[in-house]
């Protein structure tokens, strides 16, 4: 079975987006999968600074130095990683394109860390009064660039006024996690 890494971008705990990963989570589990998840919320992550100088040291892959070590090492141990938002206008959270543009620093140590790497990625979008279809395309072309295997996407849409202890389980997560690892590779 897999191991999972879930990012999840949003800073509401208790949020449209948490739920979409309780869901997902209970599918892949329900199969027998590890899951880890990482709220990127708690973390200090600074953005990518564009020096394209890291990847001089294996355990620091960044010149930077904060917890995006967490996540370098939460990455090299999964199989799959999720991609977890809330739709901030027509895209991820700031919190998740950090920690995608850093991720780069793992291909400047060595390229098979980042580009092609085994087993996949999927995509969580929790989206308010809007519509996903921008962030589709830009996951499905950055999982064609990373040369990973597309794991799907699950969006869970809904309006900003909901009630908040109301957020309803989302299937299509569900199913996204029990799925995982039964798709063919393209």
């Amino acid at each position: 079975m897999s191991h999972i890494l879930v990012l999840n971008g949003s800073a509401r705990p208790n949020a449209f987006t948490a739920s979409m990963i309780r869901s997902f989570c209970k599918g892949a589990e329900s199969v027998g999968h590890t899951v880890t998840v990482i709220d990127l919320c708690k973390l200090n992550i600074h953005s990518c600074i564009g020096c394209l100088n890291g990847g001089k040291e294996k355990e620091h892959p960044c010149v930077q130095r904060d917890d995006m070590d967490t996540v370098y090492a939460e990455f090299r141990k999964a199989d799959v990683t999720v991609f977890a938002t809330p739709l901030f206008f027509w895209s991820y959270s700031g919190l998740l394109k950090n920690v995608i543009d850093r991720l780069w620093a793992l291909a400047e140590y060595d390229r098979s860390e980042l580009i092609g790497r085994g087993g996949g990625g999927a995509l969580l979008v929790a989206a308010g009064g809007s519509h996903p279809e921008p962030l589709y395309e830009h996951f499905d072309y950055m999982m064609k660039r990373l040369a990973w295997n597309n794991l799907g996407k699950a969006a869970l849409l809904h309006t900003d006024d909901m009630d908040m202890q109301g957020i309803p389980e989302c299937e299509d997560a569900y199913k996204l996690g029990a799925s995982i690892g039964k798709r063919e590779k393209p």
